[in-house]
C-alpha cells in the first residue's frame, strides 16, 4: 500500500472517529450540541458552519452518513490526498454558505452536504475528464449512490435538502474546474 493511501485512510479515519466522538458527547448531553447546528441568516450562528456536518440527530443518521463518507471519500483519495482534502473543504464550505444563505429556518446538521460533494464531483469529473479510472469510479459511484438523486427532493421536513443541493453544487463546480484544469495540464505535459 502506497504511502498515499495509507494518508488518505488516516485523514478518512480521523473525520470519522472525530464525527463518532462528537455523537458520542452530544448523546450524553441529551442532543443539547445540535444548537450548534447551521441556522439560517442568523449571525449568532454563523459559526454553525463549522460544526454542522459533526452533529447528528440519530444513530441511523450518524452511520449511515459516515457509511457514505468514507466509501466516497476512499473513491475520490484515489486521486491523491491533496484533491481529497481541496474538494472535502470546498464541498463543506459551499453546502455551509449556500444553507446559511437560502437554507429553511431550522437547525441543519449532518455530513451529508459533504457527501453530496464528493459525490457530484466524482461524477462530474469523470464526465468532463474521460479517462478510465474516473469513469471506472463515477460506475462505482452510481452503482452504490445512485439513488442519492432522490435526496434533492424535499419529502421530509427533517431532511435537509438545502444541503444535499449546495453541497452537490460545490461539488460539481470543483469537477469541472479541476476536470479542465487537469486535462489543460495533460495537453501540456
Amino acid at each position: 500500500m502506497r504511502q498515499s493511501d495509507i494518508d488518505a485512510i488516516k485523514v478518512i479515519g480521523f473525520v470519522c472517529l472525530f464525527t463518532l466522538a462528537v455523537h458520542l458527547i452530544n448523546v450524553f448531553l441529551k442532543g443539547q450540541l445540535n444548537d450548534y447546528g447551521l441556522l439560517p441568516r442568523h449571525f449568532s450562528h454563523f459559526t454553525g458552519i463549522i460544526a454542522f456536518p459533526f452533529l447528528h440527530g440519530s444513530w441511523g443518521h450518524l452511520f449511515s452518513n459516515l457509511v457514505s463518507f468514507a466509501v466516497l471519500s476512499y473513491l475520490l483519495s484515489r486521486s491523491g490526498l491533496a484533491r481529497f482534502m481541496a474538494i472535502f473543504l470546498i464541498s463543506w464550505i459551499g453546502s455551509g454558505i449556500g444553507v446559511w444563505v437560502f437554507g429553511r429556518m431550522h437547525y441543519h446538521i449532518g455530513l451529508s452536504g459533504i457527501i453530496y460533494g464528493l459525490w457530484t464531483y466524482l461524477l462530474i469529473y469523470a464526465i468532463m475528464y474521460r479517462s478510465l479510472k474516473s469513469i471506472a469510479i463515477a460506475l462505482i459511484v452510481m452503482f452504490l449512490y445512485g439513488s442519492m438523486v432522490w435526496g434533492f427532493i424535499p419529502a421530509h421536513a427533517w431532511v435537509s435538502y438545502e444541503s444535499h443541493f449546495f453541497g452537490a453544487l460545490a461539488g460539481a463546480i470543483a469537477g469541472f474546474y479541476y476536470a479542465r484544469r487537469d486535462k489543460a495540464r495533460d495537453q501540456f505535459a
